[in-house]
């Protein structure tokens, strides 16, 4: 579906999606695109087979590949909902040369409008060219990065907080949970390094040299945002096996507990048993004080060994 496209010349807006003259570039936006979409504008803009079909697919690693008349660009896009703590993530497919951007989006998580309209607020970004257009989206997406990574941060503390309360405790498949949506989000924000680093590097075609500078901030916040779900990563790890342990100790604990109590219980029934035989010559049965004196005995007994365990935090 065809969302947006103009041509912009010296940084302003004109309809349409081809530049006259050898000034300007136009920008084509396009969402959830079918194939017989997608080759209208293959056949107008000359894209590549291959990176057509990459366009239509989804599911591909960020990338940055040449081609005889343009460059392909995959990113991807992650937005994160605390409530349910899943990572939803979309693709955003870009064809660009000199004179032609076409962003191929994939998914709700990032809409481009914004970006578009914020390019056009200040049309001395426009004025160049393509470049503007490449560094704000990869901007924005790695803004989107450090936004998300943050969230999950305070999420994980969170946890990590409920794992070592006394008085609630954090279920492993919740941890677990955590853990595999940060490795999913670190897959899908890895592998955008490489390309960002060859935009930054200045021999990227297409891309104003002049402009390289802007790449390599983005590129340091990426890199922020990795080491920050490699941490991430690694307190997970460490909360979820601190959550299995506690969970053992607290089951060594309770049957540390059922045992003292069945020790305490085993007195009274064994001398219960004892007296409870049918045996004729048992002296203690005509005893004026007999009956007293082994509930006197009994009791004594379970308090002492009450107090032992009690002493030895088994109760």
């Amino acid at each position: 579906m065809l969302v947006d496209e103009a041509v912009y010349i010296e940084g302003i807006r004109h309809e349409g999606h081809d530049p006259d003259g050898t000034t300007g570039f136009s920008w084509v936006g396009i969402l959830d695109p079918t194939a017989d979409e997608l080759v209208d504008y293959q056949h107008h803009f000359h894209f590549n087979d291959l990176a057509l079909e990459d366009a239509v697919a989804r599911q591909q690693r960020p990338k940055l590949d040449s081609f005889e008349d343009h460059d392909f660009l995959v990113t991807k896009t992650v937005s994160y909902d605390s409530n349910s703590r899943e990572i939803s993530i979309g693709d955003v497919c870009i064809f660009y040369s000199e004179r032609t951007v076409v962003t191929v989006r994939h998914g709700e998580a990032m809409p481009l409008k914004t970006i578009r309209a914020d390019l056009e607020a200040h049309p001395e970004k426009l004025k160049l060219g393509t470049t503007a257009v490449i560094h704000e989206i990869l901007d924005r997406l790695v803004d989107q990065y450090v936004e998300v990574s943050s969230r999950i941060c305070a999420d994980v503390d969170d946890l990590e907080d409920v794992v070592f309360s006394a008085s609630t405790s954090a279920p492993p498949r919740l941890l677990y949970t955590v853990k595999r949506e940060v490795v999913e989000f670190r897959r899908a924000v890895l592998p955008l390094l490489d390309p960002i680093t060859h935009l930054a590097s200045g021999s990227a075609r297409f891309i104003d040299k002049q402009q390289r500078f802007q790449f390599s901030d983005v590129r340091d916040h990426l890199l922020k945002v990795i080491d920050l779900l490699d941490s991430t990563e690694r307190i997970v790890d460490a909360t979820l096996q601190a959550s299995i342990a506690l969970v053992s100790v607290q089951q060594n604990a309770d049957m540390r507990r059922i045992s003292a109590w069945v020790g305490i219980a085993a007195v009274p029934t064994m001398l219960a048993g004892v007296y409870g035989m049918n045996f004729e010559n048992m002296p203690e049965l005509q005893t004026r004080w007999g009956y007293y004196v082994v509930v006197a005995i009994m009791a004594s007994a379970c308090g002492l060994l009450f107090r032992l365990f009690r002493r030895n935090k088994w109760l």
